[in-house]
């Protein structure tokens, strides 16, 4: 009798043990939309027309990993906001290279941000770093995403890492669409 009590708890306690990946797989599959790919910035859910921005987003795991941001198009002087117009450093500012940075999940199809890079003046020295951050969130079929931002501004003498900004600028909210692959038929 003890060895048929025995036997029927080991085997519960097996079996457990074999169901627990099972529910660890249930779950994991349930964790919402992925942030990997590149990503074209487009005027709105359904207009995908585009912006002028792309981002592709790498990572080990679709917990975090890298992101490379462009934005050819962008005006780094801000010449719609009228407080900065003829203000340094962006009255000298007339391009921006590529923003480098680092992404990691915090919920179901949300992710967080930060990337920087350089704005530079006509003689493509540097006039100031931008230091981007915000969340992202992945939605409609995990084609979408709605990107909110806010830009840190430092003097290039001025470490991004532990200084203090001298501008705080909202940058808003952007919708990117993710690429596909297209056949070719």
């Amino acid at each position: 009798m003890r060895t048929h009590v025995f036997r029927g708890v080991l085997l519960g306690f097996l079996l457990l043990g074999f169901s627990v990946p099972g529910i660890a797989l249930a779950e994991d599959n349930e964790k919402g939309c992925s942030n990997l790919g590149t990503w074209f910035g487009v005027f709105a859910p359904g207009d995908t027309r585009l912006t002028g921005y792309s981002v592709t987003v790498t990572g080990n795991s679709e917990k975090m990993g890298t992101n490379n941001f462009e934005f050819p198009t962008f005006d780094p002087s801000f010449p719609d906001i009228p407080e900065l117009q003829g203000v340094e450093p962006f009255a000298s500012a007339v391009s921006i290279g590529g923003l480098r940075g680092n992404w990691k999940r915090v919920g179901k199809s949300r992710f967080a941000y930060t990337f920087m890079g350089l704005a530079f003046d006509e003689f493509e020295n540097p006039v100031y770093i931008a230091k981007v951050s915000g969340e992202t969130e992945v939605f409609d079929n995990c084609r979408y995403q709605r990107v909110t931002a806010v830009m840190k501004v430092f003097r290039p003498w001025v470490s991004p890492f532990h200084g203090e900004p001298e501008f705080i600028i909202p940058m808003g909210e952007f919708y990117g669409y993710r690429a596909n692959v297209d056949l070719p038929y």
